[in-house]
């Protein structure tokens, strides 16, 4: 069983389902345990959807680096570094249109990728391994977003695992891979705080 386009979009539909319920106001709230905003968080979740593609989409995708865009400082001390950045006055209905569009930007590259591999710090990958970061990027940043709102979240489970079994191989599991997968990054009370990092490498 791999990670596919299609799973990433289940994940992103799923994210976009419950940011629909967010005020324009929700955004600027921090974080659940973040020191960004929520709106920060979620144009960190563009950023990684968008520079993942990137990542994966040329006809010599990029084996040592980043491809070399130059990421602008961040709006504010302490936010994060963004190139994908949903505009403020778009409010709630301006981040689910960004999300929508990053996620069917890595969507239609994972499926057209035909063997392709790119660079990533934690392991040169392959489609299947950036459809897999991507979802864990769009997953755990939107339990980080809605858990601060108390609005309830949990993504496919048959997903999760398949994202486990790809980045996570060594993670404890415990029948509930959603919960795993929030254990892998550091986001239960028994992970939190603790060094994580996954392998984004071809196995």
């Amino acid at each position: 069983m791999t990670v596919t386009s299609e799973d990433l979009r289940r994940v992103a539909d799923g994210v976009l389902e419950r940011f629909a319920l967010l005020p324009d106001e929700a955004w600027d709230r921090p974080a659940f345990e973040l020191a960004w905003t929520c709106r920060e968080t979620a144009g960190h979740i563009l950023d990684d959807l968008g520079g993942y593609a990137l990542q994966l989409s040329g006809s010599r995708p990029p084996q040592d680096d980043y491809v070399e865009l130059l990421e602008p400082p961040p709006l504010r001390a302490g936010g994060p570094r963004i190139i994908f950045y949903p505009d403020p006055a778009a409010g709630t209905r301006g981040i689910l249109r960004c999300l929508d569009a990053a996620a069917g930007l890595l969507c239609s590259v994972v499926a057209t990728a035909d063997g392709k591999r790119g660079y990533h710090p934690m392991g040169i990958s392959d489609a299947e391994g950036f459809a897999a970061m991507g979802i864990v990027e769009a997953a755990v940043h939107a339990f980080d977003i809605l858990t601060v709102h108390q609005i309830p979240y949990a993504a496919d489970a048959s997903v999760c695992a398949r994202v486990l079994d790809r980045l996570f191989p060594a993670a404890v599991r415990t029948g509930d891979p959603w919960q795993d997968l929030l254990g892998a990054c550091g986001r239960t009370p028994a992970t939190r705080g603790l060094p994580w990092r996954w392998d984004a490498s071809v196995r």
